[in-house]
C-alpha cells in the first residue's frame, strides 16, 4: 500500500511540478506525519525535493522537460496563458524569458511577431526560440546549473542591466493575497529580482493551481509587478485583489473582452 501510494505521489509531482501536503493528506487520506515520511523516503530516492508545504519536482541532469507534452498538469490552461502572452509582444520588442513549463510555452506563439530580441538565461527556452527564424537570442553566459539547464551570469548585474527590456515573462511557484512566491535563492533569486526591477513591464505567467498557495520567499509584493495572465479557473476573489492592487489582469480561454483587463 505504501509503495503503491508513493508511485502516485511520483506521478503527481511530475505532471505537475509542486505538490502539496495538504493535498496528498486529502487524496489519500493519510496524516501530515505520514505525507512526510513519503516526502522524506521519496527524496532520498532522487524523484523530489522537500521544501516548505510540500515538494518540488527534482529533475534529471539533462533537465529535459517536453513543452508540449499533454500530460503535464493543467497544460491546456497554460499553453493558452502562454498564447495571450504571446501577444504582447510586438515587432522590435526586447523581452526576458525565463524557465518554467508555462514561460516555455511561449515561443511557438510568438513565430508570427516580426523582429524581436529575447533574453533568456534558459538553455530549454533558448533552444525554443532559436526555431524562430526572426528572433535574435542572447543568453547572458555565466555558469551552468545543470538540474533546470540554466546559466547563472557571473556578475548577473552587468549582463543584465546593458539591456533596454520592455516585457519580463516569468513564473512563480505561488501567488498569496499579499505576494507571489517561490523557491528562487542565492543567484537565480538576483536574477529574477534584477529583471523585475529593470524591465519595463514584469508579466507574471500563472495558471490557477498557483493561487492560494505560498511557497518558502516572497518574490515580489503584489503591487510590485504590473500584469498577470491567468485561467478561467482562478477564483474571482484573487482577481479582484490584484486588481485592486492596480495590476493589469488578463485572463485567457473562455472570456469574453468584457472580462479582461487591459
Amino acid at each position: 500500500m505504501n509503495q503503491e501510494r508513493r508511485d502516485q505521489i511520483v506521478r503527481m509531482v511530475n505532471e505537475n511540478r509542486v505538490i502539496k501536503n495538504q493535498e496528498l493528506m486529502e487524496k489519500f487520506d493519510i496524516s501530515i506525519e505520514t505525507v512526510r515520511r513519503d516526502l522524506k523516503y521519496l527524496e532520498k530516492q532522487g524523484y523530489l525535493q522537500c521544501v516548505y508545504g510540500g515538494a518540488v519536482l527534482k529533475q534529471s541532469p539533462t533537465g529535459r522537460v517536453e513543452l508540449s507534452d499533454p500530460e503535464i498538469k493543467n497544460y491546456e490552461e497554460k499553453d493558452a496563458i502562454a498564447q495571450e502572452a504571446a501577444k504582447l509582444v510586438k515587432s522590435g520588442d526586447t523581452i526576458f524569458l525565463e524557465d518554467g513549463t508555462t514561460v516555455m510555452a511561449m515561443p511557438r506563439h510568438l513565430r508570427e511577431i516580426g523582429p524581436f530580441t529575447a533574453i533568456t538565461n534558459s538553455l530549454r527556452v533558448a533552444i525554443e526560440l532559436s526555431k524562430i527564424e526572426d528572433c535574435t537570442v542572447i543568453l547572458p553566459g555565466g555558469r551552468l546549473y545543470s538540474q533546470r539547464l540554466e546559466l547563472i551570469p557571473l556578475q548577473p548585474e552587468d549582463n543584465l542591466n546593458l539591456f533596454n527590456i520592455d516585457w519580463a515573462f516569468i513564473g512563480v511557484a505561488g501567488i498569496t493575497e499579499t505576494h507571489f512566491t517561490d523557491y528562487a535563492l542565492g543567484e537565480r533569486g538576483y536574477i529574477r529580482h534584477t529583471v523585475i526591477q529593470d524591465s519595463s513591464q514584469t508579466v507574471v505567467l500563472a495558471d490557477h493551481s498557483k493561487f492560494g498557495f505560498r511557497a518558502t520567499l516572497n518574490m515580489a509584493a503584489i503591487n510590485e509587478l504590473d500584469v498577470v495572465i491567468t485561467d478561467s479557473k482562478t477564483s474571482e476573489n484573487y482577481l479582484k485583489q490584484m486588481r485592486n492592487s492596480g495590476i493589469r489582469v488578463i485572463v485567457a480561454k473562455g472570456q469574453s473582452a468584457g472580462d479582461v483587463d487591459e
